[in-house]
């Protein structure tokens, strides 16, 4: 009897103990909700998170709309959603070694590649620009030529290629191994139908840049961005381009720098993995002495974009140079890509404006600026989905 007693009560409060387990299981999102109490950092998904949604309206349609935001709302911030991704991630690496993730392709070397927006059918040459596609990327950029250039201004539009483009070497075997012998790129068939049917000046930042991989590592290996080497001969190329219609840009020359290996972890092609492993490429530049080093560098909050105005992750900034009386000025229309170029085109430019938004054109900006050159900056992957069309739209150019 009493054996069955000890068994009873041992059972009992094995049923108690998962009863309490489940009720702090079942509190803890909405503890961490309201109380914040998950530290883990939070997963690089590469977009904005969804707002908490305001009814506007009392009509069905209108609480339809904000029950359907409330849901999308709820899944993007719902307690321990850090930390239950987190811990997925390191099981999955750790149980069944995964080390994939939707958007990255884990490559040799140590090296990781983005793999979002139809990279690999990109990669390989299956996906093309129609030919209309094309005509209307020719529109747009004889659009924007033309207006500067009834007021005298210089225009240059400029593609970085992505990273798997200059290091396919370490790309997996996998894809390596389905690489065509012969293959055509959407900026192959851009730069190739340019050329035949266009006097706009577009650049092909590709030739650079394999020739100075050859002196220096010029992408992160666990970002998807190029190191200030990579942006340094990137700018390096643009000036000399530029040279050509504007003899008075000086020469920027790798020389005239210091440069650093720094330690540094973690990129954000490896923080949407979970992990932050050491970068091997980081590099920190100085100007010497020598160098004509810009003056200052400062935020420009008043301008309003005609693109994404209220995203306050895209900066726009004035760098002047003051040394550089006399030279020309600078726009430039760029994503973050062309963050790093300010330490450079600072060097080389009387006054640069730069814009955070590689498919802005901003007309007022221009107007109010006075700048001799305008220079658009495009990444190949936006490039590649990007609808000229719609830019076309939103430029509202006369």
């Amino acid at each position: 009897m009493n054996h069955v007693t000890s068994t009873s009560s041992r059972k009992s409060w094995a049923d108690w103990l998962l009863v309490l387990v489940f009720g702090l299981l079942l509190w803890a999102p909405t503890v961490d909700y309201f109380g914040h109490v998950d530290w883990a950092k939070r997963p690089d998904e590469n977009r904005m998170m969804a707002a908490k949604p305001k009814l506007t309206r009392m009509d069905f349609s209108g609480v339809r709309e904000y029950l359907a935001a409330s849901e999308t709302c709820f899944n993007d911030h719902f307690g321990f959603r850090k930390r239950l991704i987190r811990l997925c991630q390191h099981w999955r690496r750790q149980i069944f070694h995964d080390k994939t993730e939707r958007k990255v392709i884990t490559g040799k070397n140590g090296w990781f590649f983005f793999s979002d927006l139809q990279m690999i059918d990109h990669y390989l040459g299956e996906e093309k620009f129609t030919r209309q596609r094309l005509q209307s990327w020719q529109r747009l950029l004889e659009k924007r030529r033309d207006w500067l250039a009834a007021r005298g201004i210089k225009y240059l539009f400029v593609i970085p290629p992505d990273k798997h483009s200059i290091y396919s070497e370490n790309l997996p075997d996998w894809l390596v191994k389905s690489t065509p012998a012969v293959r055509q790129t959407k900026l192959d068939q851009f730069f190739e139908y340019m050329k035949a049917h266009s006097t706009v000046e577009v650049l092909d930042l590709r030739p650079a840049l394999l020739a100075g991989k050859k002196i220096a590592p010029i992408f992160l290996q666990n970002d998807t961005h190029w190191n200030m080497f990579g942006g340094f001969f990137a700018a390096q190329e643009i000036i000399q381009v530029l040279s050509r219609s504007t003899p008075a840009l000086p020469v920027l020359r790798l020389e005239d720098f210091d440069w650093i290996n720094a330690p540094w972890s973690g990129g954000d092609l490896t923080r949407m993995l979970g992990v932050n492993p050491p970068e091997k490429n980081m590099y920190y530049f100085t100007p010497k002495p020598s160098m004509v080093a810009l003056t200052s560098q400062q935020e420009l909050t008043n301008i309003v974009r005609n693109w994404n105005p209220h995203d306050k992750a895209k900066v726009n900034q004035l760098i002047e140079n003051t040394n550089l009386m006399g030279k020309p000025d600078l726009v430039i229309f760029h994503d973050s890509f062309g963050g790093c170029w300010c330490q450079f085109f600072g060097s080389c430019f009387h006054r640069a404006v730069f814009i955070g938004e590689n498919r802005e054109f901003n007309a007022k900006v221009i107007a109010d600026n006075h700048p001799q050159i305008v220079v658009n900056e495009m990444l190949e992957r936006v490039f590649n989905t990007e609808n000229p069309d719609e830019m076309l739209k939103k430029d509202a150019l006369p």
